[in-house]
């Protein structure tokens, strides 16, 4: 027992030093509200209560000001809109819009308060848009930003992240096989000059579930000194949290065979096949404003038939360059050797399941210290793979593959 204890030292030293080791990265999805409360004189106004709310999470955090007049309130993953409220005995009510233009991380409001009660002018708050066009793919442009409503409106799964890149203009992507997945190319870089990372981290794989996806960022230049550790190019994604509104999210899609157009000939080579895919997500609060969790699950099982030798008509082997005489011989040496092309327990269609989880937990330490802790798992499945066109079936196998991770990330002011 006291082995098996002290096997999760490492891995506590590991989550605690984890925590301080990200620090630096986070700031993407993070946003801070700071400014002043003035009154008419212009003179600050000490101990107004300041509150701001997120518009997309509902989240609400409070705050007094110093006495300076002035205010500074966290907000990770507030979603860049939000209404801000200072209050203070004698002075009317004040309510503010505050939102979030560009890429700016710090939004600054000055509030004057009024001593006589009066109904506010709406005042809106904007940042300097100097990189906003790259939202839009033009030439030239280094990185894009993809939101996970922009995602939905396309007929791509937004948790497959090297497909998601191939949106980008300059983006190649490379199809996987039955034992590869699929990858992408930057200025014709290798596909493993690559970086992939999740909340700020590196990410060894490069599928999360659908519904876990807040945004993704798709960077094709190595230039900025703020980034590092690819030639090729970057996929930075970011993943949901829990907010004060619970939350639940159900998808399903189907690709059916029977809508895909191949050479009728011979559509075992034709790529063709069927996927049904499961996706689910739900979220809500711990405790209200403090601690929040939230949850997603995608699962796959993709059916296409089984491409070998034995499948292969006359045309399909002229154009893989192959002689039907030459493959009769191959098939008869085979037998006289006793090799069996196939066996069995070799099915006509080759079976790829998938599945994926992630859990995510925040919590407010404080006024300007959040901690966000996130497991993922995945784990993959595949019978009759590794068998190629110009190969009989006895020469494949099966797949099984896992694996997961944990991460402890902080967020201070």
């Amino acid at each position: 027992m006291r082995s098996a204890s002290l096997r999760f030292i490492p891995l506590v030293v590991a989550l605690l030093f984890g925590a301080s080791a990200v620090q630096a990265q986070v700031g993407s999805t993070t946003d801070i509200i700071m400014g002043k409360v003035l009154a008419p004189d212009s003179t600050p106004v000490v101990g107004a209560r300041i509150e701001v709310t997120s518009n997309e999470t509902g989240i609400t955090r409070r705050k007094e000001t110093n006495e300076r007049g002035e205010f500074s309130i966290l907000f990770p993953d507030g979603g860049g809109a939000y209404r801000l409220r200072a209050s203070y005995i004698g002075y009317a009510p004040y309510e503010v819009a505050v939102q979030r233009q560009a890429d700016e991380d710090r939004l600054i409001v000055t509030v004057r308060l009024s001593r006589n009660p009066q109904v506010l002018q709406t005042v809106t708050v904007r940042g300097t848009n100097d990189r906003g066009a790259q939202d839009r793919p033009t030439a030239g442009s280094v990185e894009r930003n993809l939101s996970a409503a922009q995602l939905d409106r396309l007929p791509v799964d937004k948790g497959d992240l090297a497909e998601v890149a191939t949106l980008v203009p300059g983006v190649i992507g490379t199809a996987g096989t039955d034992s590869t997945p699929a990858a992408f190319s930057i200025a014709g870089q290798p596909t493993n000059q690559n970086q992939i990372t999740l909340d700020g981290l590196s990410f060894g794989s490069g599928s999360v579930p659908a519904e876990a996806v807040r945004a993704t960022r798709v960077i094709t230049s190595t230039y900025d000194v703020g980034r590092g550790q690819f030639t090729g190019g970057q996929v930075a994604s970011t993943t949901r949290g829990g907010t004060n509104n619970v939350q639940g999210v159900v998808s399903y899609a189907l690709r059916d065979p029977d809508l895909e157009f191949v050479d009728s000939s011979s559509a075992t080579f034709g790529q063709k096949y069927q996927q049904n895919s499961l996706n689910l997500g739900a979220g809500g609060p711990i405790v209200r404003d403090v601690a929040f969790v939230f949850g997603a699950v995608s699962l796959s099982r993709r059916t296409n038939p089984l491409s070998s030798l034995l499948a292969a008509d006359p045309a399909t082997l002229a154009r893989l360059g192959a002689s039907q005489d030459s493959v009769g011989r191959f098939l008869t040496r085979l037998a006289s050797i006793g090799v069996a092309p196939t066996l069995p327990g070799i099915p006509d269609d080759r079976l790829a399941d998938q599945a994926s989880a992630l859990v995510r937990v925040d919590y407010s330490l404080g006024e300007a210290h959040t901690l966000t802790l996130r497991g993922d798992w995945r784990g993959q499945a595949q019978d009759a793979t590794r068998i190629s066109a110009l190969g009989v079936p006895s020469t494949g196998g099966n797949l099984r593959t896992t694996g997961g991770g944990v991460m402890s990330e902080s967020a201070a002011l």
